[in-house]
């Protein structure tokens, strides 16, 4: 395989948060081969910012291994992963180029760690979360087990603060997600459901302490692979009406295994934040780890939007 350095695959990149990737590379000296299934948003895309592009659906394995045999490593943004992971980790395990996405979907991690000893075998590397799930949080998490080096338990919180909402395919992969439930929790080295109902916690990102409500989120998953936290939950700041509208979710779930129904949730998915919105709006992270005797330690990261 013959590659740039800075010659990668961006796939989904007429996405929103594809097309913001694709012009901060830009904007950073690389270039990216944007690639997608709509060929006259790619095509235009590719004028505008002066990239090559390919055009194809992941089903089609011959278009996917020629692209993907132009590049060393492919940054996978078209979601939800739920449904498009397995070609794509399928094509980097056939032409050895390496995998990244975004994805905080704990059922894609679980099936792309399954593949780890053919990846490992092939040299390919199988890298997925490389966004917001989870690389803030995971840093975090891992200063504060430096912090605390016999920590058994791990909480992690997150809070948005600004006009900036989530984006579209954010959206649509909650929606999707929904029958896996949202109150999963590592207890004791293994995944549980915790609880019934919402579960609130106060906490204090820095400014005073705001309700914060139990979420499923890829921590769970990642940090006891690769650092074996027994015990771990995740928190999420919501407003009240966010709050009331998943305590109602909660007893129609079933209902959400139903794709016409998830279908139909769908066309209420709104529009992403604009630029404004997005440069108004910060995100703050909070960790505690805990162990066996009683001791703690606290600790905060801050950053911009990170929708």
């Amino acid at each position: 395989m013959s590659a740039s350095p800075s010659n990668f695959l961006l796939y989904g990149s007429t996405g929103f948060v594809g097309d913001a990737i694709a012009r901060l590379a830009v904007q950073s000296g690389l270039q990216p081969v944007l690639a997608g299934r709509n060929a006259s948003k790619t095509k235009a895309q590719a004028q505008e910012l002066g990239l090559k592009y390919r055009v194809f659906d992941l089903e089609d394995a011959a278009a996917l291994d020629q692209a993907l045999g132009e590049v060393n490593v492919v940054l996978h943004c078209a979601g939800p992963y739920l449904y498009t992971y397995k070609p794509m980790v399928e094509g980097c395990l056939r032409t050895g180029a390496h995998y990244l996405d975004i994805t905080g979907e704990i059922p894609v991690y679980e099936g792309i760690a399954a593949r780890d000893a053919e990846a490992k075998a092939k040299g390919v590397m199988l890298l997925p979360g490389v966004g917001f799930d989870v690389v803030p949080t995971d840093c975090l998490a891992l200063h504060l087990k430096q912090r605390l080096p016999s920590a058994t338990h791990l909480a992690l919180a997150f809070q948005g603060q600004g006009p900036a909402g989530l984006p579209p395919g954010t959206q649509r992969t909650a929606i999707e997600m929904v029958p896996y439930g949202a109150n999963q929790v590592r207890r004791n080295g293994g995944l549980e459901v915790s609880g019934r109902g919402l579960q609130t916690r106060l906490i204090d990102f820095g400014s005073g302490s705001v309700t914060t409500t139990r979420m499923t989120w890829g921590d769970i998953f990642y940090r006891l692979l690769q650092h074996r936290d027994p015990n771990i939950e995740d928190y999420l700041a919501l407003p009240e009406a966010t709050r009331r509208q998943l305590a109602v979710l909660a007893f129609v779930r079933p209902l959400f295994k139903l794709a016409v129904v998830r279908n139909l949730l769908k066309q209420s998915v709104k529009p992403g934040p604009t630029a404004d919105e997005r440069a108004r709006t910060v995100t703050h992270v909070w960790g505690e780890v805990r162990d066996a005797d009683g001791r703690r330690a606290v600790s905060r990261l801050n950053g911009p939007e990170a929708g």
